[in-house]
């Protein structure tokens, strides 16, 4: 009866070590280990892209544009492989997206951003930020969508509106105007 209260004890700690090793291993990233009796388990690697601008755009008053950018910080699926937008790879179903924009200071209207799939609004989870002006601040603004389900070839921009009365500037050479895309999966 001893033999049998230990050896259950032991695989009661072989069971906990493991789950201690998978949380670990989750936490600091990609890994690979094996087990006797077991195939390998591999944790989750980070997907996604982020890119940015190093140039000024001009976004012209009541007129939706998308955000134009010109720089990749990262790319793990060439989600990027036209400009200003993410294009759905193979493999992919859920994503988040994000995304932020710094406008040129005007004291009239407001300023609007939001994520479009395939040209059309999200139907739910898309994320919408509206502002107010204010005067003599550039603005930061930002947004993030629910998970979204996706499938391959579909397309996601940013876009920007504004109703100020003139042609206001969205600041892209700075590191808070960018747009990122993460893959759940």
């Amino acid at each position: 009866m001893a033999y049998a209260n230990h050896s259950r004890l032991k695989n009661s700690f072989v069971i906990f070590s493991l789950a201690v090793a998978i949380s670990i291993i989750s936490w600091a990233g990609t890994a690979t280990f094996s087990i006797p009796g077991l195939t390998s388990i591999a944790s989750a690697q980070f997907r996604g892209a982020l890119l940015g601008s190093t140039t000024n755009q001009t976004v012209p008053n009541l007129t939706e544009t998308t955000v134009a950018w010109n720089t990749v910080a990262y790319d793990t699926d060439n989600f990027n492989t036209v400009p200003s937008f993410f294009i759905i790879p193979a493999g992919v179903s859920k994503i988040r997206v994000s995304g932020s924009v710094v406008w040129s200071p005007y004291i009239l209207g407001s300023r609007f951003l939001w994520v479009e799939l395939n040209g059309q609004t999200i139907p739910l989870g898309r994320g919408l930020s509206s502002i107010p002006a204010t005067q003599n601040i550039a603005m930061g603004q930002e947004v993030r969508s629910a998970v979204i389900q996706v499938s391959q070839g579909q397309s996601l921009r940013l876009k920007v509106y504004q109703n100020s009365g003139i042609p206001l500037t969205v600041y892209g050479s700075n590191t808070a105007s960018w747009f990122a895309i993460e893959v759940l999966e």
